[in-house]
């Protein structure tokens, strides 16, 4: 049985109808389901897509699956496949970072956004497929190594010793992210649609580690590339930028005497912190704004802040640069991050929860980087980790995956659909900073500023932690906030995974 079904500025084909034991990889069932999620969604006017739906309800029952393949109706992509869809992804992902480092409107923005915005712009445009077999390789495996790589130069023994208190605000802080998902998901799941639960607990994830987190999620659960994956993640830096831009107002007492200090002062004096806290723990972790996934610098309009956020990050990038990547070190990395996943899926499915293979990854990847850390302490070595560089190239395929989210959206529209996501995040973020405000600053008694650089860990990540604690002239917060950060990106994904469970039942 053949024919066409157009739906929504699409023409779905369908040919032939085999077992569903012959599926040909992860890609072949998501078109299919993309098409019902879109319906259910509201994406897609219900009744262009009715034909459709009944279609996969049937075949559903029936135990069969129908191939599946969509083009735009105006005719094919102008760049269907090969070297050409490679280089036009990776030059949105090049081209993301690169105006995150270079404007100001691109630091406000982030990378990852931006990347997804211009591979968005072209699928648009007709110039990139809405689906294509390099997505789902992207998808299946580029994602999952880019997380790995990004764990691999983290020590996380050095918590308990170098930042007990931010460790236990961040704890505080992760709590507070959870229960402002559920009480969101109370408030407004109903308004996400079916899949909603899914990004619930995508967004969780996000505001305990990062956006590395977001995408291991997401594809953990199976939210298919489509606009409300592309709306998602839009939504999400966006709050994202405001909440930090807030936090940066909330005044908070410094610890040392030179808080006072003039602000080019404590900007240089930030900076030297930076430098020798990097210096003395030999840690690399997060040494340009380029290696991180989400916000490059914080907004706050203040041009002492911005001088200092500049400033700490050139200090760090002449830090990076004694402990260069050398071709081994990127071997090693890429060796062990593929070890990781491999090990991580292994595990997943041996105790039967294919979902959690990710989480798992990341458990993988921090055992690996700590044992790395250790043999390479032993031996004498200059570099701490023998995977120095790894967390730079995982940024960079992780910007290749987010230019995929964009590519997969197919339309400008989907930016539209982001009113009830800023609304459910907007409690998200009050809830979590009315927890760790009152959990960690009144009931514990923990100082402001490491209540403030924990949640800034928690909701932006390691990099924007560490320069919000510069730019306000708080030098000594600086290593705390990279490891907090960094321990987020370890544990964010698997509670976030737990909590897509508890939202189901709720």
């Amino acid at each position: 049985m053949q024919g066409s079904i157009v739906v929504g500025g699409m023409c779905t084909c369908l040919d032939g109808v085999v077992p569903a034991s012959h599926t040909q990889g992860p890609g072949y069932t998501r078109r299919l389901l993309r098409l019902d999620s879109l319906r259910r969604t509201g994406a897609l006017p219900s009744r262009s897509c009715r034909a459709g739906h009944r279609l996969y309800k049937e075949t559903q029952r029936r135990g069969c699956l129908r191939q599946l393949s969509v083009r735009n109706v105006a005719g094919r992509a102008l760049i269907q496949e090969g070297w050409p869809l490679w280089a036009a992804l990776s030059a949105c992902a090049a081209g993301g970072q690169v105006l995150e480092q270079r404007t100001s409107f691109g630091s406000a923005v982030s990378a990852p956004l931006l990347s997804l915005l211009l591979a968005l712009a072209l699928s648009a445009g007709g110039i990139l497929p809405v689906t294509s077999p390099a997505y789902d390789v992207i998808w299946t495996y580029i994602m999952p190594l880019g997380a790995a790589l990004y764990l691999l130069e983290s020590d996380l023994r050095q918590l308990l010793s170098a930042a007990s208190s931010t460790f236990g605000a961040f704890v505080i802080g992760a709590v507070g992210s959870v229960l402002g998902t559920i009480v969101a998901w109370l408030v407004l799941g109903t308004r996400l649609g079916p899949d909603g639960y899914k990004v619930a607990s995508a967004l969780c994830a996000s505001y305990i580690g990062g956006s590395v987190n977001f995408a291991a999620v997401s594809q953990s659960l199976g939210l298919a590339p489509g606009p409300l994956l592309a709306a998602s993640m839009a939504a999400d830096n966006i709050a994202m930028a405001a909440y930090l831009t807030a936090i940066m107002v909330i005044p908070a007492k410094n610890m040392i005497d030179s808080a006072h200090s003039p602000p080019i002062v404590a900007a240089a004096a930030a900076a030297g912190g930076v430098k020798s806290a990097m210096e003395a723990s030999s840690h690399q972790h997060h040494a340009q704004a380029a290696c991180d996934i989400d916000m490059g610098d914080m907004v706050n309009g203040a041009t002492s802040a911005d001088a200092a956020v500049h400033t700490v990050s050139a200090s760090v990038s002449k830090t990076a640069i004694a402990a260069s990547p050398t071709v081994e070190s990127i071997a090693l990395a890429l060796a062990f991050g593929v070890a990781a996943c491999a090990f991580g899926e292994g595990l997943a499915g041996a105790v039967g929860l294919s979902s959690i293979n990710l989480a798992a990854m990341a458990v993988v990847a921090s055992l690996l980087a700590s044992m790395g850390t250790s043999i390479n302490a032993r031996a004498g070595a200059p570099s701490a980790s023998p995977f120095t560089g790894s967390e730079a190239l995982g940024g960079a395929l992780m910007l290749l995956f987010f230019a995929t989210i964009g590519a997969g959206a197919g339309s400008l529209s989907a930016l539209w659909s982001t009113g009830w996501l800023t609304a459910f995040i907007a409690i998200q973020l009050s809830v979590h900073l009315a927890v760790i405000i009152f959990g960690g600053y009144v009931v514990a008694g923990l100082p402001m500023q490491v209540v403030l650089t924990a949640s800034n860990a928690n909701v932006g990540g390691p990099a924007t932690a560490a320069a919000m604690a510069a730019s306000r002239g708080w030098p000594h917060m600086v290593r705390p906030a990279m490891l907090t950060g960094s321990l987020g990106y370890a544990v964010g994904t698997g509670i976030g995974c737990a909590v897509s469970q508890w939202l189901q039942v709720l």
